[in-house]
């Protein structure tokens, strides 16, 4: 009995193995008269500022004649289509894959442009998170502007990661409308609510910095006023240096 058993577990699991087999087989190498019946865009972050959309990534892979949609899987091109992606300036990853329906998924991770930068030298760009700079060519986001001596040093160095945080934050995404980047690399934040300037020196440290100025608007703007002050610095730890305006 306990060989019957033995034997059927045998024949079970080699009944498995040759099914996998067969269906890798049947996706990876499907013959001449199986036809992809159509495609499924999926584009990862797509309610975020990105500058891909499902139409875009139709349009590129049209105009590359490469839509699959139609066509037999021995004339489909996967790596060729991930390529054609991948060559926009817009896209920091994509995937192309045979689905177990007879269509193409193509999955694409979109660069996120997390500034607009006009810089000293006549740069109309974006930067990504990681401070990669991304050609504008028509593109538009509502994005933080980002002006003064922007130098790829500068944006990797943290200028980028402050752009971000900005960006994410709920508060700071409506109070900052501006960064300013001085002859020194010294950064300066201009607000929508608020006549100051707010100075933060190097674009380190400024998770706790802006924490400072978000609890000074609470305990000293709110009683003395929004203008009531030229600039705030937040340069030095754990401090809050106010200049006060001058009236005429």
């Amino acid at each position: 009995m306990k060989t019957f058993q033995t034997i059927l577990k045998i024949a079970t699991l080699l009944g498995l193995l040759v099914y996998v087999v067969l269906a890798s087989t049947v996706l990876r190498q499907p013959d001449d008269e199986t036809y992809c019946t159509g495609v499924d865009y999926v584009v990862a972050d797509s309610l975020s500022s990105g500058f891909i959309d499902s139409t875009q990534i139709y349009t590129m892979l049209a105009k590359a004649k490469l839509v699959p949609t139609g066509l037999s899987f021995a004339e489909i091109d996967l790596r060729a289509i991930e390529d054609t992606l991948l060559a926009s300036p817009y896209i920091g990853d994509a995937l192309c894959y045979r689905t177990a329906a007879d269509r193409v998924c193509v999955r694409v991770v979109p660069l996120q442009p997390i500034m607009h930068v006009l810089d000293a030298q006549g740069g109309d760009y974006y930067l990504d998170s990681t401070g990669r700079i991304l050609p504008r060519s028509g593109q538009k986001a509502d994005l933080v502007v980002c002006t003064g001596h922007v130098t790829p040093d500068i944006a990797r160095g943290g200028l980028a990661s402050l752009g971000r945080y900005i960006m994410t934050d709920p508060f700071w995404s409506k109070q900052i409308q501006q960064i300013h980047v001085d002859t020194r690399g010294h950064v300066v934040l201009s607000p929508r609510v608020g006549a100051h300037t707010i100075r933060l020196g190097r674009p380190t440290g400024f998770r706790d910095k802006l924490a400072r100025l978000r609890t000074f608007y609470a305990e000293g703007l709110n009683r003395v006023g929004w203008n009531r002050y030229a600039s705030i610095s937040l340069e030095y730890d754990g401090q809050v240096v106010c200049t006060r305006r001058n009236h005429h």
